[in-house]
């Protein structure tokens, strides 16, 4: 099966065995199937957030789950949606069935399967403060679970299904509000005034896309680094930091942007391998030609180590290597 119009990058790959799943019972065969054979299993979405290798040796499934189901509990909407849904459809549905949270969120490629396993989020809001459980199918238990959002360890960009692979998302239930509310705090849109959610909707994206190249002109993952939190008695102790844009977190936390740091290195349009930074923005990693996972990580070695040598931080990248 060939997965080069499957990833964000339009890296160059295969898979020798490759299966749909929309429901538990073909899991179950899947996994008879594996089992069967020897070979682990490995869960793709739409590698927006994934880097692919030029063969896969496991068995490439993908998630045709597109169902919805709604219930009401008060002023709060329960919205439980398919891992294949595509995420800016669902911000476009719940938007015209006036379900309001996610309007923060709107542009961010991916689908619905993806959005809790790093926890995505966009000026200020984070999935995770939606989230009520992420349904998943546990392949060493062999049962479907719902797992509640306590229990989900999220952190920034961070989930316990990167950490335990035996749990496949298969849906995802939110906690929605019936009215517009607004969430305004970040910088980028603190000072704008949005009277109707399709407004706000229409405005994050307008944002978006002045920072992130569209990806059928330069193939890329969004963002490729997070950005560095650090204790604040650290950052009082690293003078190459003082320049830098920095943003109070709680717990004596701060924040600095990775694309700041990257873009006063110079590095903002380089070019190495097919591989670099786009001009619009320096935390977007695209591809410019024919590339594989190697060259990504050759790029990003370069770019990790000058971060490291110039400011003392060392960057985390984003997105997973498959």
């Amino acid at each position: 099966m060939d997965l080069t119009k499957n990833n964000g990058l339009n890296l160059k790959s295969e898979a020798a065995e490759f299966f749909l799943f929309e429901c538990e019972k073909d899991l179950h065969k899947i996994l008879e199937h594996s089992e069967a054979i020897e070979k682990k299993i490995q869960v793709i979405g739409s590698g927006t957030n994934t880097i692919f290798p030029r063969h896969f040796s496991n068995i490439v499934i993908k998630s045709t789950n597109n169902n919805f189901k709604f219930s009401e509990e008060g002023d709060i909407a329960k919205l439980e949606v398919g891992a294949a849904v595509v995420w800016d459809d669902l911000v476009d549905f719940c938007c015209s069935k006036n379900l309001h949270g996610l309007e923060n969120l709107a542009g961010i490629p991916g689908t619905v399967g993806a959005a809790p396993i790093q926890n995505i989020g966009a000026y200020g809001v984070e999935v995770s403060n939606l989230i009520d459980y992420v349904e998943c199918f546990d392949t060493k238990l062999k049962i479907t679970r719902k797992i509640r959002n306590e229990n989900c360890d999220f952190a920034y960009r961070k989930s316990v299904f990167q950490v335990e692979t035996n749990l496949i998302v298969t849906a995802i239930g939110l906690k929605l509000q019936k009215e517009f509310n607004p969430v305004l705090n970040h910088e980028s849109i603190q000072d704008k005034t949005y009277r109707k959610a399709s407004d706000m909707i229409d405005g994050i994206r307008t944002i978006r896309n002045t920072k992130i190249p569209n990806p059928l002109d330069f193939p890329n993952l969004g963002s490729f680094f997070k950005n560095p939190i650090m204790a604040k008695e650290k950052y009082n102790s690293n003078h190459k930091l003082k320049d830098l844009k920095h943003y109070e977190m709680p717990n004596e936390m701060i924040k600095f942007s990775a694309g700041e740091m990257l873009d006063k290195l110079s590095l903002k349009g380089m070019k190495i391998r097919n591989v670099g930074l786009s001009t619009k923005h320096a935390l977007v990693l695209t591809s410019t030609g024919i590339a594989a996972a190697k060259d990504i990580k050759y790029v990003e070695d370069i770019l990790r180590n000058m971060v490291l040598e110039h400011y003392g931080v060392e960057l985390e990248r984003e997105p997973i290597y498959l």
